[in-house]
């Protein structure tokens, strides 16, 4: 189970809040290892800290630097200290920079697993640069517990640590959308002339397309004379996008759909406003209600003349997008 320590150190001027997790998992590091042996007599030595050989991970060169002792400077007295050390920095462009999660590891013996300590997720991506080229713990373990050789961390005055480091590197991919002050429009009428027929031919749940009309993007209506799978008493109406854009390209864009009064000065309109990022070949926008069997059949209503009717699509699309990378 993940466990969050939150520790306080107390100076005359200070308050230092420490937050990182800890947990337990099988895997070993997967950058470096750095095993002790003696580890006793690397406490007794009479030296701060030991440095390890360098090693690379993310096309940069790093080094482990332990306390066994403690970073008594840095607040870490009766703990192990344990750092993370950028190297050949001089190789670096000017100004570099290297963002990036860490963990460091101490392995129990007794359970075969590895004692993984990283920063709680809010604080976990540190920024690495010429003032800073050291990260890590200053209190990684109590000397208490690590001692403690049922707590399985030093067995036969031996242990080892470990590390793992990530990059987290921008890679300048990206998307402008602006909300255009000129929108593209475009109108599209459609007669269907012996309807009649066509719904006695185009059983339930099938639709009936229209021609393509252009909008930024290729448009066609879509109808279905009985209702689609969801609804049978209705008409249904929709927009459907015929031909999708790029994956990253969003539709965002106002419409209507209206079904035309051939007879008096009134017809059936239904508006939307739509933010959209088509993933198909199919996206359609629309309603599955649109107007009632029962109202299109009523004679002299004005919607079938002639065992016609006519339909049309207004689109106005409100937005250029563009990637960048």
């Amino acid at each position: 189970m993940n466990e969050l320590s939150i520790r306080f150190q107390i100076t005359p001027t200070k308050v230092f809040l420490f937050r990182f997790v800890r947990y337990l998992r099988d895997a070993p590091p997967a950058h470096y290892s750095l095993k002790v042996e003696s580890f006793s007599k690397l406490v007794d030595g009479g030296d701060e800290k030991y440095e390890s050989a360098t090693f690379d991970a993310n096309g940069y060169t790093w080094r482990l630097v332990l306390y066994p002792n403690g970073n008594a400077r840095r607040g870490g007295g009766g703990h192990i200290s344990l750092y993370l050390v950028i190297e050949e920095t001089d190789s670096l462009p000017l100004g570099w920079e290297a963002y990036v999660t860490y963990k460091m590891f101490v392995f129990d013996r007794n359970k075969d697993q590895y004692l993984t300590i990283q920063d709680d997720p809010v604080h976990q991506i540190r920024r690495f640069h010429q003032a800073k080229k050291e990260r890590g713990f200053d209190r990684l373990i109590s000397l208490e517990t690590f001692n403690d050789a049922t707590n399985g961390y030093l067995i036969d005055d031996s242990c080892i640590f470990g590390v793992e480091v990530f990059e987290v590197k921008n890679t300048g991919i990206g998307e402008t959308i602006k909300i255009i002050d000129d929108p593209v429009e475009a109108t599209f009428d459609w007669k269907i002339c012996e309807f009649s027929g066509i719904r006695r031919e185009k059983v339930h749940p099938q639709s009936l397309a229209s021609e393509k009309f252009t909008c930024g993007e290729s448009k066609c209506l879509l109808l279905y004379p009985n209702g689609d799978s969801r609804i049978k008493d209705h008409m249904s109406l929709f927009l459907r996008l015929v031909e999708s854009p790029p994956s990253w390209k969003k539709v965002f864009a106002e419409f209507s759909l209206l079904w035309k009064n051939q007879i008096f000065s009134w017809d059936r309109e239904k508006r939307w406003f739509i933010r959209t990022n088509p993933t198909n070949h199919f996206s359609t926008w629309g309603v599955i209600s649109f107007m009632s069997l029962s109202e299109l059949a009523r004679e002299g209503n004005g919607f079938i003349v002639d065992d016609t009717i006519e339909l049309q699509a207004k689109v106005k699309i409100m937005t250029e997008v563009s990637s960048f990378s």
